[in-house]
C-alpha cells in the first residue's frame, strides 16, 4: 500500500502510516474517486471534470462532463459517469468524448425512481472483476445492471430497499454486495439476484460497503443523520454478519457514509463522521487511527 487517498473540498490529502502528503490538486473540490488501470486513478473534479492520477502521482485532466457527477468507473480504459442531480449515465471510450447512455434513460421500472433526501442521482457504480457485468446504485432507484458496455440495462433489487452503494469483490467476478436501508445485500450470481444479510443486526441502515478478499465490510448507523455508526462484515463463506472491533471502538462518531470505506492491498481504511481516518493492519483487523478532525470528505481510495 503506498497510501490513502481522500477526496475532499480542498483537493486530495494523502496518508499513511508515516503521516500525511503534501495534499493533491490543493483548493479543488474532489468529489469522487476510483480505480484505473495500471495502478492510475480516476477522480471528479469540481463537479463536472474527470482528472487522471497516474501510478507515480501526476494529475491530468482527462474530459469534462458538462453536468454535475456523484460516480465514476473505469472498465478496460472505458469511463462511465453517474449524475449527481439526475438519474444519467455517461460513457467517455479511450480518448473520446462523453455520450449520454441513451439506453439508462429507459431502464424498465424507471418512472418509479424517487429522490429520497438527495436528489435523484447515480450514487455508486462498480463492475464485477471480470468487466463483463455493470452495476449502478441509483438512490432512490434500485440497482440498473449491464452486461453488455451500457448498451442495455435490466433492473435488479427492489427499489424500496433503498440502496447507497454497491461494490464487487476484486477477483470473483460472481460476488458483489449493496449497502442498503434493509442492510447489506448480497449476490452470487453477478448482480442478477439478491439476498439480505439483516440477522444479529439490531440496527439495519447501512450507507457504505467494500469488498476484500474473503470478506465485505459494511457500515451500521442509527439513521440517514447518525449520530454514531458501527463497521460489519459478512465473511464470504458464511451466512452470518458480525461487528468489526479489534482496535475500533463499540461506537465511531456520526455516520460512515457512502465512499468512506476503502479496501485494497489486503488492507481496509474507513473515515468516519468525527473526520476520524483508520487503516487496519490486515483485511478487517488491528485498527490503527491515522488521522483526527479531518473535514468532511467525499471518498477514500488504497493505492
Amino acid at each position: 500500500m503506498n497510501g490513502i487517498l481522500v477526496a475532499t473540498g480542498f483537493g486530495c490529502r494523502m496518508f499513511s502510516r508515516a503521516g500525511e502528503a503534501p495534499t493533491e490538486l490543493p483548493g479543488r473540490l474532489v468529489s469522487a474517486l476510483a480505480p484505473d488501470i495500471g495502478g492510475a486513478c480516476l477522480a471528479v473534479v469540481d463537479k463536472q471534470q474527470i482528472w487522471r492520477r497516474s501510478a507515480n502521482g501526476q494529475w491530468s485532466q482527462l474530459a469534462t462532463a458538462g453536468i454535475g457527477l456523484q460516480s465514476i468507473l473505469s472498465v478496460g480504459g472505458t469511463l462511465f459517469c453517474g449524475a449527481m442531480e439526475e438519474p444519467v449515465m455517461l460513457r467517455i471510450p479511450p480518448g473520446g468524448e462523453p455520450e449520454r447512455l441513451k439506453s439508462f434513460d429507459h431502464v424498465p421500472g424507471r418512472s418509479e425512481w424517487r429522490a429520497g433526501g438527495p436528489p435523484l442521482g447515480v450514487r455508486s457504480l462498480t463492475a464485477t472483476a471480470d468487466g463483463a457485468v455493470i452495476l449502478a446504485a441509483v438512490h432512490v432507484g434500485g440497482i440498473p445492471r449491464s452486461a453488455d458496455q451500457g448498451e442495455t440495462w435490466t433492473p435488479t433489487i427492489p427499489i424500496m430497499f433503498d440502496v447507497h452503494e454497491v461494490c464487487s469483490h476484486p477477483a470473483l467476478p460472481n460476488i458483489v454486495a449493496a449497502a442498503a436501508a434493509v442492510g447489506l445485500c448480497v449476490s452470487r450470481d453477478a448482480g442478477r439476484n439478491w439476498n439480505v444479510l439483516s440477522e444479529g443486526l439490531q440496527l439495519t441502515n447501512s450507507l457504505a460497503a467494500a469488498a476484500l478478499a474473503d470478506e465485505v465490510l459494511f457500515s451500521i448507523q442509527d439513521g440517514p443523520f447518525a449520530k454514531r455508526s458501527q463497521l460489519w462484515r459478512w465473511r464470504i463463506s458464511g451466512a452470518r454478519v458480525e461487528q468489526v472491533r479489534d482496535g475500533l471502538p463499540q461506537w465511531l462518531h456520526g455516520k460512515i457514509d457512502t465512499a468512506h470505506i476503502a479496501a485494497g492491498a489486503g488492507q481496509a481504511a474507513i473515515l468516519d463522521g468525527g473526520g476520524n481516518l483508520w487503516l487496519s493492519r490486515a483485511g478487517s483487523s488491528g485498527w490503527q487511527r491515522l488521522s483526527t478532525g479531518l473535514p468532511y470528505a467525499f471518498a477514500l481510495l488504497i493505492l
